[in-house]
């Protein structure tokens, strides 16, 4: 998971392949504190996602009927784990430290903690409407859909009784 590298102070890789990463850390204290147990358990899965994301393109390459349904899971997990984790940020109780950081006023934590978090809760819920339509289709524009994937051997199309 890179963490070591990703905020060394002076560091080569730091300031060039993590740049944006040491960035955001500078406002957001839990990216900066490599063991933030609520950081490191998002990063595990967001691991997941990314598989997930690799095995829903190779489904869909194969016309896998079932692509569909795992791209929507997929941007389902990242909309909600992003949601939940900005909502950590929103009126925390009082006596809460806060993880912003001293060093930004509140344009500097907009532009480059709310945007670019705010990106992580649009693309996935556009891509979350966008593959409704598709996945709730009329039952009578089902089968014909449905036709358009390869089936399994030995499933025959289903016929209304």
């Amino acid at each position: 998971m890179f963490r070591p590298y990703t905020n060394a102070p002076d560091g080569f890789v730091s300031n060039t392949l993590f740049y944006g990463w040491k960035l955001y850390s500078s406002v957001d204290i839990r990216y900066a504190d490599t063991k933030d147990v609520v950081t490191c358990s998002t990063g595990r899965v967001m691991l997941i996602e990314i598989a997930m994301n690799f095995l829903a393109v190779y489904l869909a390459l194969k016309r896998s009927r079932h692509a569909l349904l795992l791209a929507f899971a997929t941007s389902a997990f990242v909309f909600w784990k992003t949601f939940w984790y900005l909502v950590m940020y929103i009126a925390p109780p009082a006596g809460t430290p806060s993880f912003f950081t001293d060093n930004y006023g509140y344009l500097g934590i907009t532009l480059i903690f709310w945007i670019p978090n705010g990106v992580w809760v649009v693309m996935p819920f556009l891509a979350m409407c966008a593959l409704w339509n598709r996945l709730a289709l009329p039952v009578e524009y089902q089968e014909q859909e449905n036709n358009n994937y390869e089936k399994p051997p030995g499933l025959s199309s289903l016929s209304s009784p």
